[in-house]
């Protein structure tokens, strides 16, 4: 017997009415209990609490950024193309919030960093087994504090590209090795900030050191990656860094086979990465390229001893994005301004180089090849 064409109209639209709800595929249960709240379009301003990622890889928007950068800064640096920034932080708290609003300002992510003993303000408790990153737990730990601060600011905190936490630590790796580092990533992940809200990057860990290959799984999100070659030995101006030998390649003033030679190492760096089981998180790290712009005084002679002229900066970081942009996810300039009593140049005050051509210029174009702009 036909069903009546009223009943067959409501039962059309009914359908229809179910098809048009349907969440997307992949979607949370939370994302559609707030689809169902509000048919709002998102803003800026509710959306910037979400979570930078769950489980399982990171993003791969591309990273551009200046070392050691200031508020003074950030809007010359964002007029360039920069959209992340790592600067170091004081232990008091008196510059963290007037820092973030800088950075919201002018629409950048942050790499926070604060100096304590041994590079890192972030303290191991022996007795406990870990970090002290819990403020209840340890109200006295500036480390504890700033995430606090974090977690009571959630635009500060989804300002945050992702907390520095390490400086070349397998140096002393009594205090500073591959269990404890794991304990730290852990207890980011796990404890502190389990929703993901806050990745972890660190520098010069996974590879050059004895331990290295312990530290390759849970440790990091993303790791600098240092392209130093710019030294004046004699007549040459250039060093290439040999991986397979862990260390730097003879005086060249063949700038091509300095480039390959960087290529190679980068590279060796994805490969080790690859080659890794994932984090706990479904994460493994994702290297980000310093480029240097410093020149300083070291125990060996000749060693990143002059600043790159612009044509060079130019030429070695956009042959790097033009052949790696697609297994790479960012670049930094190291540094904009000075982090070390041994340096005795860098961008910021050593703006134009010999020639007087404009190294800042430089920023401007890079950004474009790596940004797509």
């Amino acid at each position: 017997m036909p069903l009546p064409s009223r009943f067959l109209s409501l039962l059309l639209a009914f359908v229809l009415l179910q098809i048009l709800c349907r969440p997307s595929p992949g979607a949370s249960p939370e994302q559609v209990t707030k689809a169902s709240q509000s048919s709002s379009p998102a803003t800026p301003e509710s959306t910037a609490y979400l979570p930078l990622v769950q489980r399982g890889d990171l993003p791969t928007a591309p990273i551009y950024m200046a070392n050691y950068a200031y508020p003074q800064d950030f809007a010359e640096l964002a007029k360039r193309g920069i959209n992340t920034i790592l600067t170091d932080l004081s232990s008091d708290g008196s510059d963290w919030s007037a820092t973030y609003q800088a950075a919201i300002a002018h629409k950048l992510k942050l790499i926070p960093l604060i100096w304590g003993d041994n590079q890192t303000i972030w303290a191991w408790n022996d007795r406990a087994k870990e970090w002290e990153l819990n403020a209840k737990k340890y109200p006295s730990s500036v480390g504890a504090q700033f995430l606090k601060f974090l977690k009571e600011n959630p635009k500060f905190l989804a300002q945050t590209f992702a907390i520095y936490s390490f400086h070349e630590p397998l140096w002393e790796p009594d205090k500073t090795g591959c269990d404890r580092l794991k304990k730290f990533y852990q207890q980011i992940t796990e404890q502190e900030f389990p929703d993901g809200s806050l990745l972890v990057y660190g520098e010069d860990i996974t590879m050059g050191w004895p331990d290295s290959g312990a530290c390759l799984s849970g440790v990091v999100d993303y790791e600098s990656h240092h392209i130093y070659p710019f030294a004046q030995i004699g007549d040459f101006r250039y060093r290439a860094f040999n991986h397979q030998n862990n260390y730097y390649d003879p005086p060249t003033n063949d700038l091509e086979s300095v480039i390959q030679a960087e290529l190679a190492y980068i590279d060796a760096r994805l490969a080790r990465y690859a080659a890794s089981p994932p984090a706990a998180t479904g994460r493994r790290p994702k290297p980000i390229l310093l480029i240097q712009t410093f020149a300083a005084i070291v125990e060996e002679p000749g060693l990143w001893n002059r600043m790159p002229e612009a044509w060079e900066m130019e030429t070695l970081a956009s042959r790097i994005v033009l052949e790696r942009k697609d297994k790479i996810v960012g670049l930094a300039w190291y540094p904009f301004q000075n982090p070390s009593s041994n340096y005795t140049h860098w961008l910021a005050r050593d703006r134009y180089d010999t020639t007087g051509a404009d190294r800042w210029e430089v920023i401007t174009k890079v950004g474009g090849l790596l940004l797509g702009k």
